[in-house]
């Protein structure tokens, strides 16, 4: 694999499992070397289905269920960084770790105005907009739900003692 990298700059699959008596797939199972790997990052602005519909298809021929996919296949398959592999695969099931990295990050689009249909397809190819309400509002609910810090308290009773007697006792009685 590395002698055909290193002089063609692609892997000719085909010829190394004939040199090896091995199908392509075990060749492909086994292979280590990893030099000159693409990055496949998500961006909604140059995601091509090409590449997606080429990986979708290797791992449906390859690893028909209940078969685990094996990434390492797919990615010197795809020659792209394995983990990029693993992201975009589930990327393209619909599937989405909600850190808070990424609930942040639709927040912030919400506050600049963003529909949630454009927020799920700036997350994902395929993911439905459902997914990325029901993130915000259990965002939004841990919030409210979440019981007061000290820190918060004390800003709390400065403000009430602040303006307490600037206010009515019908509007202290409301707070």
């Amino acid at each position: 694999v590395q002698n055909q990298y290193e002089q063609q700059q692609s892997v000719d699959w085909a010829e190394i499992a004939q040199q090896l008596n091995l199908s392509e797939r075990e060749c492909l199972e086994a292979n280590q070397f990893n030099t000159g790997k693409a990055q496949w990052i998500y961006h909604p602005d140059t995601f091509s289905w090409d590449m997606a519909n080429r990986m979708k298809t290797f791992i449906k021929d390859n690893y028909p269920k209940p078969l685990p996919v094996n990434y390492t296949a797919v990615s010197n398959y795809m020659w792209i960084v394995m983990s990029d592999c693993v992201k975009m695969a589930s990327l393209l099931r619909g599937e989405m770790a909600w850190t808070p990295e990424t609930i942040a990050q639709v927040v912030e689009l919400r506050k600049q105005g963003m529909i949630y249909k454009d927020i799920a397809r700036q997350l994902s190819p395929v993911l439905n907009k459902s997914k990325v309400v029901a993130a915000y509002y259990g965002h939004i609910k841990s919030k409210v739900n979440a019981p007061l810090t000290c820190k918060e308290k004390h800003r709390i009773k400065e403000l009430v003692d602040t303006h307490a007697e600037q206010m009515s006792f019908t509007e202290l009685r409301a707070l």
